[in-house]
C-alpha cells in the first residue's frame, strides 16, 4: 500500500484540481509538509502554486491571531498577573517558580478542553474542602480555609493571565486553542482559505475539535484518519481510543484506514543490548552495513531523546547526508555544563572571596574552553601553586604562563562579581564571547552557543522588566535552571536525504521502509514518569482532563502507526540501570502476541554484543643493565629503609620508578582533605599526648584527659596548612571529627590498657640502623618503642586500615613473604634491627597500633609460627631471608616488571 501522504495527495487534487493555493492542509508536523510536497510535485507535471502547510498549533495560531509563547516568556508573564493581584504580597521569583511551572501545564491543560474557569476552581475548592474535612461539624477548619483561599486565588490568577495573554497577543498552547475556538465559534476569522485539510492527526483535545467543527459547519473542513483496521476496529485497542473518539464527533474521512499491520510482508527484530549507550554503538554498527539507497529510506527513532548524542558520535564517518528532525533540551547539551560550571566557579569566589582551584579546573577543562596542551600546562601551574583557593589575577597570569590564548572576553568573564544581579548578564555574556572565539569553524558549537546566547538574553530582559534583584547567585543558578529547563535547541537538516534521525513525535503520517527504534523498553516507551498537576485525579476524571492511562494510549497510537508501513524493523532496548531499565516495552511483546503466526510479520530476537578489540598494551618490562644495579647498590649502601623492602615485595617496577628514576605523583588540588595530610596531624597529636610520659608508666587518667582535647589540637595542627575557617565546615569539619573520635576512643583504649599493664614508652620516631652485610645497611624510623610488662615492643601507627591475618607467617621463608605480607615484613627489619642494637634483650615484640580500632589498643602483633615474639636465637633465619630479597634485587637476570597483584603503585603505568 501506498504510504499515507502519497495517498492523502492524491485525494487533494482529486478534489481541488491543480488549484492548491487556496487550501490549507494541517498536518502532526512541519516535516510532513515537506514530504507531501514533494508528491505533490511527483504527481504534477506542470508548476502549480503549494497549499499552505501548517501543524496544528501553528494552525490554530493563525486562527486565533496569536502565537504560542516559549516556557520562561510565560512564566515571566505569569509572574507579572500573579504580582498585579498580590503587590507587596507577591513572592519573590525564585520561590514562584517552585509552583509556577506546575500551575502553567495545568492551566493550558483547561483552556485546550474549554472547561470554564468558575467550575472548574469551584469543584477545586469543594474537593480540598472534603479532603481537610475538620472535626468541626458545620465550620470550616483552618486548612479548609487556606486550601478554599488558594484555589479561589489561582482561579483569580487563572483570570487575569488570560487577559494579559489577550493583551499581548501571545498564550500557552491551551488558551491558543481556547481563543481560536471562541473566534471560531463567533465567526470572527476571515478564514483566507477555500478548504482546510486535517490530515493524521490523533488525540485532538475538546478545543481544537469544536474548531473543526465550527469549519465543518461553514463547508470547509475535510478530514483524513492515518489508521489501521488492526487498532481502530478492535474497541479493546488502546491505540485507536483517540481516532474512534474523534471519529465519532468529526467523521470517518476521506481516507479509507488502511490494513498494512497485518497484510504488509516484514521482518521484526528485537535486540537487547548491554546497556544504554550501546544503543548506540549497535544502531551505528547496522547503519554502516546498508547502502547509501538504503539509508534514505530509513528512520533511526529515539524513544529516549537522551541517546541523541551518543548516537550522533556512533555514527560511521562515511555516513553521508542526515537528517535530525529532533530537538535537545538545553541543559542536555555541552553548553549547558559550561555555563553551570562557570556559575559554579562564581558562587565559590562569592563566599570565600577566592576561586576554588578545583572550579578552575573544571571550567578550563570544558571541551567548549579547553586549548589542549596549554590547559594541560596552565592545570599544571596552578597544582603546583599548592593552594585551594586562588585570585583571579594569578589564574590569567598563570594560565598567560602557560600560552592559554585569553582574550578580553575570557579575562571579563573571570572578574569577580560585586553585585549579582548588575554583574552577571555581562560575565555571561563574557563567557559565551570567549567560547565563540574558540569555536572555530565548528559549526554544532557555534550554534549552541548562539542558541544560549539567544536564551540568556531573554532571562536577562525577563529578570529586569520583573525589577528582580538578586545579590546571592546561589539564588541566580536556581532561577535560571528553572527558567531554562524546558528550553530546547533545534536540529536542522536535509528531510528528503540520508538517514533521519528522530523522536518518536516526528514519525506521525511519514513512512519509511526501515524503522531502527532504540530505547524501546519498559519506563521509556511508554515512559513511566509520574504526571505532574495540582489538579486531583478524581476532578481530571470529572473534567475529562488527560489521565496517566491517556498518555499511554497516545503512545500506543505512536508505536503502531509507526510500524505500520515499515518493511524491516529493528527495536531494540538495553539491559542495564538507568531509563531504559524497565525489561522490553509491552508494546513489542503485544505485537508479538497478536501478530506472530496470523500476520504476514516474521519474528526474531537476538542479543548482540558491540566488538571490541583485546587490548594488547606491551608488558613493561626492564632488564637490569650495569646502571640500574649500580644505582641500587648506591641505596643498599647508603640504606635501604623497611619500606623499600616492602615496595619491592608489591612491585619491583614501581620501586625503581620511585625510589631508583625519583618519579614522584603530583599532588591532586581538589580542595579536600587529604588521609596522607591527615593522617600526619593525627601521628602529630599522638606524640604530643606520649612524649610527656617517655620514660615513665603511662598514666590512664592523663590519657582519658588528653582525649578530651585531641579535636582543637588537630585543628591547631592542621590550621598551620589550611585557613581555619575552612576547618570548621563541609567536609573539612566531617573528617575531623571522624578522625577526633577515632583518636578519643583509641586513648581511652590505651588507659584502659594501662589500668591493666605497665607501659613505659621509651622513645618516639626512633631512628634503627643494621649493616645486613658489607654494603648493604638497613635503617628506619618506628613510630614508638615501648616497654610492656618488661618486653620490648615495636610498634608502627597507622590510621588506615589494617587486617591482622596478614602479620601471621608460618615460617621465615621467602615463599610466605608475598605482596600481600609487605606490612610483615616490615615489622620483621624493625624487629631484627632493634635486637641487632640492644644486645641486652633476647627477645622482642613488633606491631601495628590501628587507631581506627580502639578494641586492638594492645596492637596487631607480627607473628612467626604463631608465636609473637620475635628471638634473637631467628636472627640467622631473618638475615638469610633479607640476603635473599636483596640478590633478587641485584640479580640481571630478574627484569623489573609489574606484580599484577599490586593495585597500590604510585607510580606504575600498568597499574
Amino acid at each position: 500500500m501506498q504510504p499515507f501522504l502519497q495517498r492523502l495527495t492524491h485525494v487533494v487534487l482529486a478534489h481541488h484540481g491543480t488549484e492548491l493555493d487556496r487550501i490549507c492542509i494541517v498536518l502532526p508536523g512541519k516535516r510532513s509538509g515537506t514530504f507531501m510536497r514533494k508528491y505533490l510535485a511527483e504527481e504534477c507535471t506542470s508548476t502549480l502554486w503549494s497549499p499552505q502547510f501548517h501543524d496544528v498549533g501553528s494552525f490554530l495560531a493563525r486562527l486565533a491571531e496569536m502565537r504560542q509563547g516559549g516556557s520562561m516568556e510565560l512564566l515571566f508573564l505569569l509572574y507579572e498577573a500573579y504580582r498585579s493581584l498580590n503587590g507587596s504580597n507577591a513572592e519573590p521569583l525564585d520561590e514562584f517558580l517552585q509552583w509556577a511551572p506546575t500551575t502553567l501545564r495545568d492551566m493550558s491543560e483547561v483552556d485546550a478542553h474549554a472547561l470554564d474557569l468558575d467550575t472548574v476552581y469551584r469543584d477545586l475548592r469543594s474537593y480540598y474542602e472534603i479532603e481537610d474535612w475538620g472535626s468541626r461539624l458545620g465550620e470550616e477548619s483552618p486548612g479548609q480555609v487556606r486550601s478554599s483561599e488558594h484555589w479561589r486565588q489561582t482561579g483569580t490568577l487563572h483570570k487575569a493571565f488570560a487577559e494579559l495573554m489577550r493583551q499581548r497577543g501571545v498564550g500557552t498552547s491551551g488558551a491558543v486553542a481556547r481563543s481560536a475556538m471562541e473566534r471560531v465559534e463567533r465567526g470572527e476569522p476571515d478564514i483566507p482559505w477555500k478548504a482546510v485539510w486535517l490530515a493524521g492527526l490523533n488525540a485532538l483535545e475538546p478545543a481544537t475539535t469544536r474548531v473543526i467543527k465550527a469549519l465543518q459547519a461553514k463547508g470547509l473542513a475535510f478530514l483524513a484518519w492515518d489508521a489501521d483496521r488492526h487498532y481502530l476496529d478492535d474497541p479493546e485497542q488502546e491505540a485507536g481510543q483517540y481516532l474512534r473518539r474523534s471519529i465519532a464527533a468529526l467523521g470517518a474521512g476521506t481516507v479509507a484506514p488502511g490494513t498494512t499491520i497485518r497484510e504488509a510482508d516484514r521482518h521484526f527484530v528485537h535486540s537487547t543490548v548491554p546497556n544504554d549507550v550501546a544503543q548506540t554503538t549497535w544502531a551505528g554498527t547496522k547503519l554502516a552495513a546498508l547502502t547509501a539507497e538504503e539509508r534514505t529510506d530509513t528512520a533511526i527513532v529515539l524513544a529516549d531523546e537522551g541517546l541523541l548524542m551518543p548516537l550522533l558520535a556512533s555514527l560511521p564517518g562515511d555516513m553521508g547526508p542526515i537528517n535530525v528532525t529532533m530537538g535537545m533540551p538545553l541543559e542536555a547539551l555541552p553548553i549547558h555544563g559550561c555555563t553551570e560550571a562557570f556559575l559554579a566557579l562564581h558562587a565559590g569566589q562569592r563566599k570565600f572571596g577566592q576561586y576554588h582551584a578545583g572550579e578552575v579546573e573544571r571550567l578550563l577543562l570544558h571541551p567548549f574552553l579547553h586549548q589542549a596542551g596549554a590547559t594541560a600546562r596552565a592545570i599544571g601551574l596552578l597544582r603546583a601553586t599548592k593552594r585551594t583557593r586562588l585570585p583571579h589575577t594569578l589564574i590569567i597570569d598563570l594560565a598567560q604562563e602557560a600560552g592559554m590564548e585569553l582574550c578580553q572576553a575570557a579575562k571579563a568573564a573571570l572578574q569577580p562579581i560585586a553585585h549579582v544581579g548588575a554583574d552577571m548578564p555581562e560575565r555571561m555574556t563574557a563567557l559565551l564571547a570567549w567560547a565563540q572565539r574558540l569555536a572555530g569553524n565548528d559549526k554544532y558549537r557555534t550554534e549552541q552557543v548562539f542558541q544560549m546566547a539567544k536564551l540568556q538574553r531573554k532571562l536577562d530582559l525577563g529578570l529586569k522588566r520583573m525589577g528582580t534583584q538578586l545579590e546571592n547567585l546561589d539564588s541566580y543558578s536556581t532561577l535560571r535552571m528553572k527558567l531554562l529547563r524546558e528550553e530546547r535547541i533545534a536540529f536542522f537538516g536535509e528531510p528528503l536525504k540520508g538517514a533521519q534521525v528522530m523522536g518518536v513525535l516526528e514519525t506521525r503520517a511519514i513512512d519509511h521502509k526501515r524503522i531502527v527504534l532504540l530505547g524501546a523498553s519498559e519506563g521509556t516507551f511508554p515512559g513511566g514518569g509520574k504526571h505532574q498537576s495540582w489538579i486531583p485525579y478524581t476532578v481530571r476524571l470529572a473534567h475529562g482532563l488527560p489521565l496517566r492511562s491517556d498518555a499511554d494510549a497516545i503512545a500506543a497510537y505512536h508505536f503502531q502507526r509507526m510500524m505500520q508501513h515499515a518493511q524491516h524493523v529493528d527495536v531494540v532496548h538495553g539491559a542495564g540501570e538507568g531509563p531504559g531499565s524497565g525489561g522490553t516495552s509491552r508494546f513489542i511483546l503485544q505485537w508479538k502476541n497478536e501478530l506472530d503466526g496470523s500476520s504476514n510479520t516474521s519474528f526474531s530476537s537476538s542479543a548482540p554484543v558491540a566488538p571490541f578489540s583485546i587490548r594488547s598494551a606491551p608488558r613493561i618490562s626492564i632488564p637490569k643493565d650495569a646502571r640500574i644495579l649500580e644505582q641500587f647498590a648506591r641505596i643498599q649502601a647508603a640504606g635501604l629503609s623497611p619500606s623499600a623492602l616492602a615496595m619491592w615485595l608489591r612491585c619491583p617496577l614501581d620501586l625503581y620508578f620511585t625510589r631508583v628514576l625519583g618519579i614522584r605523583t603530583a599532588d591532586e588540588v581538589d580542595g579536600r582533605l587529604g588521609s596522607d595530610v591527615l593522617g600526619e596531624a593525627v601521628h602529630a597529636v599522638l606524640e604530643d599526648v606520649v612524649r610527656p610520659m617517655l620514660g615513665h608508666p603511662m598514666d590512664a587518667a592523663q590519657l582519658r584527659g588528653a582525649g578530651r582535647s585531641v579535636h582543637q589540637q588537630l585543628i591547631t595542627k592542621l590550621a598551620k596548612t589550611f585557613p581555619e575557617e575552612l576547618l570548621l565546615r563541609g567536609h573539612f569539619r566531617l573528617r575531623i571529627e571522624m578522625a577526633s573520635r577515632a583518636l578519643e576512643s583509641h586513648l581511652q583504649a590505651e588507659a584502659d590498657r594501662c589500668s591493666t599493664m605497665a607501659s613505659i614508652p621509651l622513645a618516639l620516631e626512633h631512628e634503627l640502623s643494621a649493616e645486613l652485610r658489607p654494603g648493604v645497611l638497613i635503617k628506619g624510623r618506628v613510630d614508638r618503642v615501648e616497654v610492656r610488662n618488661g618486653i620490648h615492643h615495636i610498634l608502627d601507627l597507622k590510621t588506615g586500615a589494617v587486617d591482622g591475618n596478614e602479620l601471621k607467617i608460618p615460617a621465615l621463608e621467602r615463599a610466605h613473604f608475598t605482596a600481600k605480607r609487605s606490612q610483615a615484613l616490615q615489622l620483621l627489619v624493625y624487629g631484627w634491627a632493634y635486637l641487632k642494637n640492644t644486645p641486652g634483650i633476647d627477645h622482642v615484640r613488633t606491631g601495628i597500633l590501628p587507631i581506627q580500632k580502639a578494641s586492638e589498643a594492645e596492637g596487631l602483633l607480627l607473628s612467626i609460627a604463631r608465636s609473637p615474639q620475635l628471638m634473637r636465637t631467628d636472627m640467622p633465619a631473618v638475615e638469610t631471608l633479607l640476603n635473599t630479597i636483596v640478590d633478587e634485587m641485584m640479580d640481571p637476570t630478574i627484569a623489573l616488571e609489574h606484580s599484577s597483584e599490586s593495585t597500590y603503585c604510585k607510580a606504575c603505568l600498568t597499574a
